[in-house]
């Protein structure tokens, strides 16, 4: 089996992308530079950045059409060889079955111009409005995720948009027949433990910065000293109500622009008008919200600095572009429910980061462990339950 077909490397793939890409958004909006270090105090001068999240989003949208030669190139490369042979095996079954005839072949009957012209109009006015209808989903997930980022933490934004993934296209994956009905019982109640896990994972989240001392306590107020309390709570509702956008979208990819009986070269062919028109369409639906007026700031905030777009590379070319890539062959490879379990494992491994590059800034309480333990075993379990065979 080729490794661009290995089921634990493109899961691991799209988790570790994941991260990197988030991690370095999270860096371009520098939240760190805006906060007093000893009050612990907003600087409100700063709230400007936050203008930059609709051209954040717009640029991660750009970065879509680098997947177009990306992907081409390694579709080619791992099938020309299969592709070769199965062409070879039609070729010679083809020819077998000519030997057999022994009646003539009838030619289908040639249509008029008027009436294929007519079908032809109908089938791009049909698929452009399709188009317009996931692009329009697929930039309302873009841009509250950016817009999520530049107002929280990116842990915050990871569990409250991972969680909303796997919910969303979990759910609308049973009810639109996009998944196998198999052990739908048991795996709707791993699944209800997974999401419990992460409801109490990011509950005892607050306990665990108070404890480390990233919040603090106003001995006068008795209030909770966060400077992101209220972003918190807007990001949170911002980017969990977007992110349930990517459940029609998901839905929509796999009913309308996979068909099981094309050939695989006529597939990528597919997926490779698909990568050219929806960034277009959501770009152009994002334009009308762009902020021009602060645009000079956002050139000398961001644009005239060489961090910005070492950030921005890293991003696209180790986050965005494998990520993307390794979920469009995971779905066209296996079980299409089986890319859910890639969020609960985004959820896992980004905890299991935190720690570790912040151990000294990080305290765990016993809560959280156990949440995690439960998380990691519902993960594995839907892991082997949900990934069934490789497609031929």
């Amino acid at each position: 089996m080729s490794i661009m077909r290995n089921i634990n490397v493109l899961w691991i793939v799209i988790i570790v992308t994941y991260m990197i890409q988030t991690r370095f958004f999270e860096k371009i909006f520098g939240r760190e530079q805006i906060v007093d270090s000893h009050t612990q105090e907003v600087d409100n001068s700063a709230y400007t950045k936050q203008g930059f999240t609709v051209h954040l989003a717009i640029l991660y949208l750009l970065s879509w059409y680098l997947l177009i030669p990306f992907n081409k190139w390694i579709w080619s490369h791992n099938e020309s060889h299969d592709f070769i042979t199965r062409q070879q095996r039609e070729l010679k079954d083809r020819e077998d079955e000519l030997e057999d005839l022994s009646e003539p072949i009838e030619l289908p009957q040639t249509t008029t111009s008027i009436s294929s012209s007519s079908t032809s109009l109908s089938s791009s006015i049909s698929y452009f409005a399709k188009i317009l209808t996931m692009s329009f989903f697929l930039a309302i997930t873009v841009v509250t995720y950016t817009l999520g980022l530049g107002l929280s933490p990116s842990f915050d934004i990871t569990l409250i948009q991972n969680c909303a993934f796997f919910e969303i296209v979990t759910l609308l994956y049973g009810v639109c027949s996009v998944s196998r009905n198999k052990n739908v019982f048991r795996n709707f109640l791993i699944m209800m433990v997974a999401v419990i896990s992460i409801l109490i994972v990011s509950y005892t989240n607050a306990t665990c910065n108070l404890l480390a001392g990233k919040m603090s306590v106003n001995k006068e107020t008795k209030e909770v000293n966060d400077p992101w309390l209220f972003d918190r709570l807007k990001a949170g509702l911002i980017t969990g109500l977007g992110s349930l956008a990517i459940g029609p979208f998901a839905v929509w990819c796999n009913q309308w622009f996979e068909d099981k009986s094309i050939k695989r070269a006529d597939k990528i062919k597919i997926n490779t008008k698909n990568l050219f028109y929806l960034p277009t369409v959501s770009i152009l639906l994002l334009l009308p919200f762009l902020n021009l007026g602060n645009f000079s700031l956002i050139v000398e905030e961001y644009f005239s600095q060489p961090k910005f777009w070492l950030n921005l590379f890293v991003a696209t070319v180790f986050g965005t572009l494998p990520n993307i890539v390794a979920i469009v062959k995971l779905n066209a490879y296996y079980p299409n429910e089986f890319v859910t379990t890639c969020n609960l494992g985004v959820i896992i491994i980004t905890g299991l980061f935190e720690w570790i590059c912040e151990s000294g800034h990080t305290v765990i309480v016993r809560w959280e462990v156990i949440s995690y333990i439960f998380l990691s075993i519902c993960t594995i379990t839907l892991y082997f339950s949900l990934r069934g065979n490789l497609h031929a």
